[in-house]
């Protein structure tokens, strides 16, 4: 693609509704520009030119036809003019014949081989012989353009086209040609039948040829079944897996299933037979291939609709809607106005038609009886049978075919027994597919009742059978092992709906409308997949068109059903089934009778949440309080307790009742007169609230997997029952449940804190808030706080150190502070903080107690009584906050600590916040230094998560309106607020930030660091670190300033990390190559070369002292081997002699790979800087130095290689 076409075509165009091919101009010019294409052939610079010349045409072309796709019917008025030009093309010129070829079959693609065979090629007799000629030249020239397949396919649809004249091929036949012109013919279509880019095209094609007059005459059609195909299909073996053969044995179906779609039936019978047994006896309706078997089920329903006559307007008892000519319509919508009739009577010409299921006399009136009583073959009911086994095999295209064929091969049976297959479906479908829970079956079921419909072959009167089945077809959701498939029977079951709108009158349909739309709304709203809501949605704003007199509020729902809208579940289940609850009252009771029948209890945990949060909407605001405690309240509570319920229904069951009776106690203070008169339900629902949870103890129902799966639905239920208290307020006793009670949810509670499953602590910890509130803000039972702590102090188990470290900071403010155990509180988060052996791996312990610690201090800082009212106890909380900023633990899955780092800059930013709004006084300018250098060592991380946690949390640091100073604060906001919305992911983009903040001292150590240890391992970053050190290298008092700091890097104890020693020295390593410390040696040689002797003594310091951990991993010593070969190329005899002693080292190591290493870089060294390090006439050293570093064998003993090392040094002239 050239360049002037990318920023045109190098992206997906968006589709809108078109009115008309307004590129067709365009299209023109294109073409043309094919005559400006070289005939010649061309080479060399030329060909490029073309081939670049070509490549725009086509990739315009092709842009321009694309946005056509949903409409390409719009091309149809000037597709004649554009397929002339093109063929011409094809017709002439060696290089113009492939692009044009290549722009017709765009077309074809576009438009449909179909269409483009029996429409727009031109067709007169003369151009048959022009077509085999061409095709002819294209096979005879072999040639080798990447278009030639596709000029070949468009000049076979034309072929196929030009074999439709309706003259005897005979004439077309010529003495010069060996072949007759239907040989020819022929032996072409077999040449490209059995090649996968064309097979479908050509079956097509031959279909057609082989129902020509002349090609029976000729007794081709029988010569190529008996000889071409017959033999193929007796071939046949289902254990072969060789895919020439099944894409013979698939060409061959193919073919034979287009002949006998085309050809005359009178003709094909004699094969029915044939082709028949060997379906069966071949057992090609059973191969494992999808293709084969869809197709042999394609060929079997055409070898039954060959057998059965079909009728001249179809079947005669079929249902008929409406009237077929446009006067008869507006003459029965004048009769239908002026009679005021309930019944629409149509008067034709010279028939009388009554519109329903009634039967229409015929000119020949002994027509329908001899119909009637015509008798099927025993051949077609053994091919329904076989269908109907089709409508539940495991591949949709087979159930599909299947379910057209019984549409087509009843169309052409007489009504009884019609009748009898329509009944034996249903059937079917009631007792294998619903009782079995056979979903494949049930949806081609539903398939096969939609083509019934679509052609008027299922009578009103079998409604009543059928659309039972539709509604358990409408919510059939089961779930198989991990997998669900009932999202197909759904999305049949709406194109049954969909079907039924286009098939029956309004009036007959009346009867079945209402809980037909009440159905579909059900989906729309409440179904988990989206496919299924909306085809849903399409099929009620078909009833919505069709059967709208009888469908209430049509037209204000479907305008809130959009496709868009509905594609969100939550819209679809709290917003929209909440407004036509609440609107539209016909439906409300149904769809909430719906949610308690299958939703409340479905096996999709976030659609039980949902149907929870939805009751409790429609609790509010939609029917009386004496109706929701009858119909909906009280019988949920008995369903709790029911045996047969499993864990899921409990579940469901146990949120929803939780959520009504919140929505009850809102429906309460928004009208308090409302729920007056109502005590006697309101005790009862606090007798089965208070005896709820002891009875599932009682009954064992928390115990096991089950118990499991209700533990977040518990912690729900006695969250929704704390907040609602009020609602359960007595004048005579504030205690409205029992000690029993209170103490059988607090016990829960404690199991569901200490789970696990996050979830459920999480959902423990929730309810834990507010039922502490409830019940615990007027008492003190300060045993729960020391138990609570004993029980992170005597257990190992982090997740349980987690749920109760959390759950401290949930208690009433109140609570903690008038208890005794406030210090023991604040002693036993700091301790959780802390890093020590035994608690180093619980990282997850360490991230909830920050969480804790800051959910503490907002509980308990407004407070008078507050621990927090010291500068002590502040800046003891923020620096814990700051020493797990640092926590670098490593664990087998590597840098766990992350997880530490991220929520300690998260929430240092958040208590910062609360302290600022409340004991700013506390906050001294260097706390917020020490916080802001901590977040911004995280931010120059090379972990990407890690980098975007604290980077947003940077930007809210720096939004905070704190009192006190801090140093160039407003450079840093300049340098990371200036965009909005910075990626900081990705290292490219983001690592030229922070390195700008090396120009502050107050940041410079700190960003210094950290870019070294990134820089050391992500390339991006050293790119940026580069870039910028280049920028400033002339700026010698920045340079040494970091000289000075990696002096302090390397002499901090606490850096002597292999974490960040490794990645400095390969920083380091990297940095001597750039041009910033080469500019800085040339002006400063001196005290370049004393930083970099310091520097390296200390290296040699670290290599001792951590000769243990280097070790472990010998290829670490490879980054020091690196860097010391590094500065030998700066022309000092001090820093050489030290260097070349500290790599002679390395001879002596106890790995054998190391001293290897060692020698090899050493002799790379060498060879590149041989003029710098030894003199003129030192070139037998040097020719020595070479033959010892590459001949030496490095596995020998200690002794040999301390020689050997000493002559080395010799050598060198190093003492």
């Amino acid at each position: 693609m050239t360049a002037d076409t990318v920023d045109r075509c190098d992206h997906d165009p968006v589709y809108f509704s078109l009115n008309e091919f307004e590129q067709h101009e365009q299209v023109t010019q294109l073409i043309d520009q094919i005559g400006s294409i070289n005939d010649e052939p061309v080479v060399s610079t030329d060909t490029i030119v073309d081939t670049t010349d070509v490549e725009r045409i086509y990739d315009q072309f092709q842009y321009i036809l694309n946005q056509y796709q949903e409409q390409p019917q719009l091309l149809d008025t000037y597709l004649s003019d554009i397929i002339s030009k093109l063929l011409h093309y094809v017709e002439h010129g060696p290089n113009k014949n492939h692009i044009a070829g290549a722009l017709l079959h765009h077309i074809i693609k576009l438009r449909g081989f179909k269409v483009m065979v029996t429409r727009f090629l031109p067709h007169e007799p003369h151009h048959l012989i022009l077509v085999l000629s061409l095709i002819e030249r294209e096979l005879t020239t072999n040639s080798s353009s990447e278009n030639a397949w596709a000029t070949l396919y468009s000049l076979l649809v034309w072929l196929g086209t030009t074999c439709m004249v309706p003259l005897d091929l005979c004439r077309f036949d010529s003495k010069v040609r060996k072949q007759t012109t239907m040989s020819q013919i022929l032996t072409i279509y077999k040449h490209f039948l059995y090649n996968s880019v064309y097979m479908r095209m050509v079956a097509f094609n031959l279909g057609h040829f082989m129902s020509r007059q002349d090609s029976i005459r000729l007794s081709c059609l029988n010569d190529f079944l008996t000889s071409e195909i017959f033999p193929i299909l007796e071939s046949y073996d289902e254990k072969q897996n060789d895919e020439q053969i099944i894409l013979r044995m698939t060409a061959s179906l193919q073919t034979v299933s287009y002949i006998f779609k085309f050809g005359q039936r009178l003709n094909l019978i004699p094969y029915v037979d044939t082709l028949y047994n060997l379906l069966i006896n071949k057992r090609i309706l059973y191969a494992k291939r999808i293709v084969i078997r869809r197709m042999a089920y394609k060929l079997l329903q055409k070898l039954a609709m060959t057998l059965l006559p079909m009728p001249k307007h179809g079947a005669a008892w079929r249902y008929r809607r409406g009237v077929r000519n446009l006067l008869d319509s507006l003459t029965s919508k004048k009769n239908a106005t002026t009679t005021n009739s309930t019944t629409t009577t149509v008067t034709v010409k010279s028939s009388s038609t009554v519109n329903g299921h009634k039967n229409e006399s015929h000119e020949n009136g002994e027509q329908e009886g001899i119909e009637d009583n015509s008798k099927v073959p025993t051949l077609v009911e053994s091919i329904l049978e076989l269908l109907m086994v089709g409508l539940s095999d495991k591949e949709l295209y087979v159930r599909w075919s299947s379910a057209k064929g019984l549409g087509r091969i009843t169309n052409r049976l007489r009504k009884s027994y019609a009748a009898q297959l329509v009944s034996l479906l249903c059937d079917r479908i009631s007792t294998v597919a619903l009782l079995a829970c056979d979903h494949y079956a049930l949806q081609g079921g539903c398939l096969a009742l939609a083509e019934l419909a679509r052609r008027g072959l299922l009578l009103p009167d079998r409604l009543d059978s059928v659309m039972p089945i539709v509604h358990k077809s409408l919510n059939y959701d089961e779930k198989l092992g991990h997998q669900t498939y009932g999202h197909i029977v759904r999305d049949a079951a709406c194109y049954v709906c969909w079907s039924f709108a286009r098939a029956f009158d309004p009036i007959d349909f009346r009867t079945y409308t209402a809980d037909l739309a009440s159905m579909l709304l059900c989906i729309i709203c409440f179904d988990w997949n989206v496919q299924c809501r909306r085809a849903a949605s399409a099929a009620l704003q078909e009833n919505v068109g069709r059967q709208g007199k009888y469908f209430p509020h049509g037209i204000d729902i479907i305008q809130q059903t959009d496709y868009n809208l509905i594609g969100k579940f939550d819209y679809c289940f709290l917003i929209l089934a909440h407004s036509l609850i609440k609107y539209y009252d016909i439906y409300g009771r149904y769809m909430i009778d719906h949610l308690l029948k299958y939703k409340i209890i479905h096996w999709k945990k976030e659609t039980r949440l949902l149907t929870s949060q939805l009751l409790e909407k429609t609790t509010i605001d939609y029917g009386t309080v004496e109706e929701i405690y009858e119909h909906t309240l009280l019988p949920l509570f008995d369903r709790c307790l029911d045996k047969k319920s499993d864990g899921i229904a409990r579940h469901g069951l146990l949120a929803s009742c939780g959520h009504i009776v919140y929505g009850l106690y809102q429906r309460y203070q928004k009208n308090p007169n409302e729920c007056s008169g109502i005590d006697e339900f309101r005790q009862n629902l606090q007798k089965k609230i208070a005896n709820l949870l002891i009875e599932y103890k009682s009954l064992g129902f928390l115990d096991g997997y089950s118990g499991d799966l209700i533990r977040p639905s518990l912690c729900l239920f006695i969250e929704k029952i704390s907040q609602s208290m009020e609602y359960f307020t007595s004048e005579k006793s504030e205690n409205y449940f029992s000690n029993e009670t209170i103490q059988c949810w607090q016990t829960i509670l404690d199991e569901c804190i200490s789970n696990l499953d996050d979830d459920v602590r999480q959902a423990g910890l929730n309810a834990l808030k507010v039922f502490s509130t409830a019940f615990y803000s007027k008492s003190n039972p300060s045993d729960i706080l020391d138990r609570y702590i004993g029980k992170i102090s005597t257990t190992s188990q982090e997740h349980i150190r987690q749920g109760f470290a959390l759950a401290l900071a949930s208690f009433p403010a109140e609570m903690i502070l008038t208890s005794n155990s406030v210090t023991k509180v604040l002693d036993c988060l700091y301790n959780l903080t802390t890093i020590s052996k035994p608690t180093q791996h619980l990282i997850k312990q360490r991230k909830d107690a920050l969480i804790a610690f800051c959910n503490l201090y907002e509980n308990l800082h407004l407070h008078s009584l507050s621990p927090f009212s010291t500068q002590e106890s502040i800046t003891k909380l923020i620096n814990s906050y700051l020493r797990c900023t640092r926590d670098y633990t490593n664990d087998r899955y590597g840098d766990s600590g992350r997880l530490v780092r991220e929520t300690a800059c998260t929430q240092l930013v958040r208590l910062l916040r609360l302290i600022n709004e409340r004991d700013k006084q506390f906050l001294t300018s260097a706390i917020l230094h020490n916080c802001l250098n901590a977040i911004l060592a995280n931010v120059c991380s090379k972990i990407d998560d890690l980098r975007m946690i604290s980077g947003k949390a940077l930007i809210e640091f720096l939004t905070i309106p704190f009192d006190q100073f801090i140093d160039s604060k407003i450079d840093v906001e300049r340098i990371f607020c200036q965009s909005n919305d910075i990626n900081w992911r990705n290292s490219e983009i983001f690592f030229p930030l922070p390195v700008q903040l090396l120009l502050f001292d107050r940041y410079r150590y700190t960003v210094w660091l950290n870019c070294l240890i990134t820089a050391g391992e992500l390339s991006d970053a050293s790119q940026a670190l580069y870039k910028f050190l280049l920028l400033h290298k002339t700026n010698h008092h920045l340079i040494d300033l970091l000289f000075q700091d990696l002096e302090k890097i390397l002499t901090n104890k606490q850096n002597l990390q292999v974490r960040v020693l490794i990645p400095s020295v390969q920083a380091c390593e990297r940095l001597l190559s750039q041009p910033t410390f080469e500019y800085f040696y040339a002006n400063y040689p001196n005290k370049f070369i004393q930083y970099w002797i310091k520097f390296v003594e200390l290296f040699e310091d670290i290599l001792t002292k951590k000769i243990q951990t280097l070790n472990s991993n010998p290829t670490l010593y490879l980054h020091f081997i690196k860097l010391y070969c590094s500065l030998l190329r700066f022309n000092d005899q001090r820093l050489r002699n030290l260097i070349l002693n500290c790599l002679t080292k390395f001879f002596l190591h106890n790995y054998p790979w190391v001293r290897r290493q060692a020698a090899q870089n050493l002799y790379e060294t060498f060879f590149m800087l041989n003029d710098e390090l030894f003199s003129a006439d030192d070139d037998g050293n040097s020719e020595q130095v070479m033959n010892l570093l590459t001949e030496t064998d490095w596995e020998q003993s200690l002794d040999d290689l301390i020689k050997i090392r000493q002559t080395l040094l010799h050598l060198f002239h190093v003492e």
